[in-house]
């Protein structure tokens, strides 16, 4: 994406979206501090979720904070702030989808380091990371892909 457009825009990104990310964040390097074959597993899914989630935050989290405009009718011109970004997200969503691969991968292999090690800690990690997976394919996209659209129109009319 340009970065141009990103820092032209000045939205504000919900804190209820980051806070999952901070908590996956954390639960992700401390288990990468571990032992063995969990802390090996772990540092290959904190390389990717973290680059994921840092992308995610950037773009997706912040076309997101357009949703009160939208809700409000606020969004009417060309210049609105964050119409050049949201143009261009949905397909740079795509991109981000492509990451959904390797990082399960990476996810598969930490459960199996966990199942071995009987590590129940590890085992709820990998069903939250597995949880928000879920949330940013069955929520956050959708939503990102309604925001577009929404934008779209609203700058036609």
């Amino acid at each position: 994406m340009n970065s141009n457009l990103l820092s032209c825009a000045k939205l504000e990104i919900p804190e209820a979206l980051t806070l999952d990310h901070e908590m996956l964040r954390a639960e992700l390097l401390k288990a990468a501090r571990e032992p063995g074959r969990i802390g090996k597993a772990a540092e290959q899914v904190a390389q990717l979720c973290l680059r994921h989630f840092a992308e995610e935050e950037e773009q997706v989290f912040r076309a997101i904070g357009l949703l009160h405009d939208l809700a409000s009718d606020r969004v009417r011109s060309r210049s609105t702030t964050g119409a050049p970004l949201i143009v261009r997200l949905s397909a740079q969503h795509l991109a981000m989808h492509g990451d959904d691969r390797p990082i399960n991968s990476a996810i598969e292999a930490l459960l199996q380091a966990a199942r071995l090690e009987k590590n129940k800690e590890i085992a709820e990690l990998v069903h939250s990371l597995r949880e928000h997976e879920t949330i940013e394919n069955q929520v956050m996209y959708p939503t990102l892909l309604f925001i577009d659209r929404s934008v779209r129109n609203s700058l036609e009319n």
